[in-house]
C-alpha cells in the first residue's frame, strides 16, 4: 500500500506580510487601563498582505484568507522567552489593508517586547482583562466557545489566526522603526478532506477526487471524540521558527506538537450536503488540535481515540454501513499522528472491499475492515501562491534607539556631530529648503526656485557642508544598492549631461515608494555611523565601498569653479573610520538611495 508521510507545516498559501512603521507622535490610551505617563502609546502603522489574493477586506470569494480584525498583544520579554502581557492594542484598517494602532514605546535598549499577532476573533474584550499574565495564562484564557455542531468558517466567520512579529525574537518598541520580514499568521484550526478513488488538485489549489472505479457511493461522515473547543494561541513549547541555511530565524511557524483544551469530547456529523456527488468532502471539516500519539493503534484505548467514521453504501446496495479510518499514514503502517493547527489532512479512499459494519457504534469500537485509504498532509493552499515583496526600507532615527550615533569621524584628526535637518537652509531661517525637491546641480549660492527642482551649495569641506544641511530625522534606507541597466552596482554620479545617481534613485519604486532620492553628505554619514543597527534588520543588505551622496565639492575659487562643480563628495564604507573624500563626477562608485519621511517637529 502506498504510503505518503508529506509533512509540510508552514501556510505556503497563507504568508501575511506584516509592516510595522511606528510614526512620530502619540495617541491617546484607552481609560480602561493605566500606562506610566513616561511610557505612552506611539502610533503605528502595519500592513497584512495575503498571498493568493488582492487585498483583506474581504471582497475576495477565498474565506481562507480573509482578514476582519487584528489585536497586537505586547508581551515584555525577559530575554528571549515571554514575560507578562503589558498591552493590547487594537488595529484600525485605513486603506489598502493598512492599519494604525499603538504600543507602549521602549524606555531603553534593555526595554523589549514580543509582539503577539490574534487575528479574527469572534471576541476581543476580554483580553484587556489579561494585563499581567503570563504567555500560559493568555493562551488557556484565549479559548473558543463550545460548539455541539460542526465548526463554520466562511466569509462571515473567518479563521481565527496567530503569529508572532520578527520571528518570535524580542524586539524593541521604537518611534519610526520597521520590522521587517514576513509575520505569517496561521489558523487555529485543522482541516481535513475526504474523497474516493483518485486525488485531483485543480489549478486554483483546490481539490476534488475522481471515484476511478471504487465501488463506494460516500454518505456520512461522523468524527468522533473531537474536541469541543479550540485555542486561539499555541502552548509556547509547541511551535518554532525555521531558520535558513545561515541559521537565520524566518518568521514561517512549524508546529511540533497539538495544544487541546481539556474537557469532554463530542461527536461531529457531516450528512450528504457535505458530500460532492458521493465522492468528496472538502473544505467542509475543521478541527481542533488533537493529541493521538499514546498508545499502540488498536490497544484498549481504541474506543477512546479520536476516529473518523465514513457511512456509505457498498456496490450499488441499498443498506448504509460504516468503516473506521484513523488519523494514522495509512491501514497497513499503522502509524499514528496528530492533529495539529494550519494542516490539512487529506484521506483517500482506494479499494472498498466489501460492507462495513452495521451501525457507526460498532465500526467505532472495532478494528478497522474492508476499507483501505492513504493519507497526506498538504498545505493549506489559497488559490495561486503570488510572490511577497521583499522589504528593502529600513529606518533610521535620528538620536533614536538604532540611530543613536551621530558623531563623525570624517578625516584624520577630524571629528563632528552630524546636524538634525532644520526646516530652513543654512542660518537663513526664511529660507526653507526640502531635499526632495532638490534635483539640479549646485552652485556656491541657495537658488530656491529654479523650474524643476532647487540646488544649493557647493562644499570645500566638510564642515561647511555640516553648516547647511542636517539627516532627516526620520530617513528611510533602501536595503540594498542600486544597479544600472547593464547590471553594475558601480556608476558615474554624471554621465554627460544627464544626472545618472540623482535619476536612478527619482526613478527607484519600492516597498510602495516612489520618492526615493540620492543622500546629502549629512544622510550618508548618518547611514555611516548607524550602519551596524541597520545591517541587524533582516534583510538589509551590509554597505560596502565608497558611495556617492548629492553633495558637491567646490573645486576652486574662480567664477567658473564657484557656478559649477566637476566632482561630489562620497564616503568609503569599507574605511573603519568612513573618511569622506570627493571624487570627478565621472568616476563609478556605488549608490545607496533614501527617503524621507515627514520631520515631526
Amino acid at each position: 500500500m502506498k504510503k505518503r508521510n508529506n509533512y509540510i507545516l508552514v501556510l505556503n498559501g497563507l504568508i501575511k506580510l506584516f509592516w510595522i512603521i511606528i510614526v512620530a507622535g502619540a495617541c491617546q490610551n484607552d481609560d480602561r487601563y493605566d500606562v506610566p505617563p513616561n511610557n505612552s502609546p506611539v502610533l503605528v502603522e502595519f500592513s497584512v498582505a495575503t498571498s493568493g489574493i488582492s487585498d483583506t477586506s474581504g471582497s475576495s470569494a477565498d474565506a481562507d484568507a480573509r482578514i476582519t480584525s487584528i489585536y497586537i498583544l505586547q508581551f515584555n520579554a525577559e530575554g528571549e522567552s515571554y514575560g507578562t502581557l503589558r498591552y493590547v492594542a487594537k488595529g484600525t484598517e485605513t486603506t489598502g489593508g493598512k492599519y494604525t494602532a499603538s504600543l507602549l514605546q521602549s524606555m531603553g535598549a534593555n526595554d523589549k517586547y514580543k509582539l503577539v499577532i490574534l487575528a479574527n476573533l469572534p471576541d476581543y474584550g476580554f483580553l484587556y482583562g489579561l494585563y499581567g499574565k503570563t504567555y500560559a495564562e493568555v493562551q488557556q484564557a484565549c479559548l473558543s466557545a463550545e460548539s455541539l455542531l460542526p465548526l463554520v468558517f466562511d466569509s462571515t466567520h473567518p479563521f481565527p489566526m496567530f503569529g508572532v512579529v520578527n520571528g518570535g525574537a524580542s524586539v524593541q518598541v521604537q518611534e519610526n522603526t520597521r520590522y521587517t520580514g514576513n509575520t505569517e499568521l496561521i489558523r487555529a484550526v485543522a482541516r481535513v478532506d475526504l474523497g474516493i478513488g483518485r486525488k485531483i488538485t485543480n489549478p486554483d489549489g483546490t481539490v476534488t477526487w475522481n471515484k476511478n472505479n471504487v465501488p463506494f457511493t460516500m454518505t456520512e461522515i461522523q468524527v468522533w471524540k473531537t474536541g469541543k473547543r479550540y485555542t486561539y494561541i499555541p502552548a509556547v513549547g509547541n511551535f518554532h521558527w525555521t531558520t535558513t541555511s545561515n541559521d537565520i530565524t524566518s518568521n514561517n511557524i512549524v508546529m511540533d506538537s497539538p495544544t487541546v483544551v481539556p474537557g469532554e469530547t463530542v461527536t461531529m456529523t457531516y450528512n450528504s450536503a457535505y458530500i460532492t456527488d458521493g465522492t468528496y468532502c472538502a473544505d467542509r471539516i475543521y478541527l481542533p488540535e488533537a493529541d493521538l500519539l499514546w498508545g499502540s493503534t488498536f490497544d484498549d484505548n481504541h474506543a477512546n481515540r479520536l476516529a473518523i467514521i465514513v457511512g456509505g453504501r457498498y456496490d450499488g446496495s441499498a443498506m448504509e454501513t460504516f468503516y473506521r479510518i484513523d488519523f494514522t499514514y495509512d491501514e497497513g503502517s499503522k502509524d499514528k499522528m496528530n492533529i495539529l493547527r494550519n494542516h490539512v489532512y487529506q484521506f483517500t479512499i482506494k479499494r472498498v472491499e466489501a460492507a462495513g459494519y452495521a451501525t457507526a457504534e460498532l465500526a467505532y469500537n472495532s478494528k478497522p475492515k474492508n476499507l483501505s485509504f492513504e493519507v497526506a498532509i498538504e498545505p493549506w493552499t489559497v488559490g495561486q501562491t503570488a510572490s511577497v515583496p521583499s522589504i528593502l526600507g529600513y529606518y533610521l532615527s535620528y538620536q533614536g534607539f538604532n540611530g543613536e550615533n551621530v558623531d563623525w569621524t570624517y578625516a584624520v584628526g577630524s571629528s563632528r556631530q552630524i546636524p538634525k535637518k532644520k526646516s530652513y537652509w543654512g542660518t537663513n531661517q526664511y529660507l526653507s529648503f526640502d531635499y526632495d525637491n532638490f534635483y539640479k546641480e549646485g552652485n556656491n549660492f541657495y537658488a530656491p526656485n529654479i523650474s524643476g527642482g532647487q540646488n544649493g551649495r557647493l562644499y570645500d569641506t566638510v564642515a561647511d557642508a555640516l553648516n547647511y544641511e542636517g539627516t532627516f530625522p526620520y530617513l528611510m534606507v533602501s536595503g540594498n544598492d542600486i544597479v544600472d541597466e547593464s547590471g553594475s552596482d558601480i556608476i558615474p554620479w554624471k554621465t554627460g549631461t544627464t544626472l545618472t545617481a540623482f535619476d536612478l534613485c527619482r526613478n527607484l519604486e519600492e516597498n510602495g515608494f516612489d520618492d526615493w532620492r540620492l543622500p546629502r553628505l549629512s544622510e550618508l554619514a548618518f547611514i555611516y555611523v548607524n550602519q551596524t543597527k541597520l545591517e541587524a534588520l533582516r534583510g538589509f543588505i551590509p554597505l560596502s565601498g565608497a558611495y556617492w551622496c548629492g553633495s558637491e565639492y567646490l573645486e576652486g575659487t574662480t567664477d567658473e569653479q564657484r557656478k559649477k562643480s566637476g566632482s561630489a563628495w562620497a564616503i568609503d564604507f569599507a574605511d573603519a573610520t568612513g573618511y569622506a573624500s570627493h571624487h570627478l563626477k565621472t568616476e563609478k562608485l556605488k549608490i545607496r538611495c533614501v527617503r524621507q519621511k515627514l520631520d515631526n517637529k
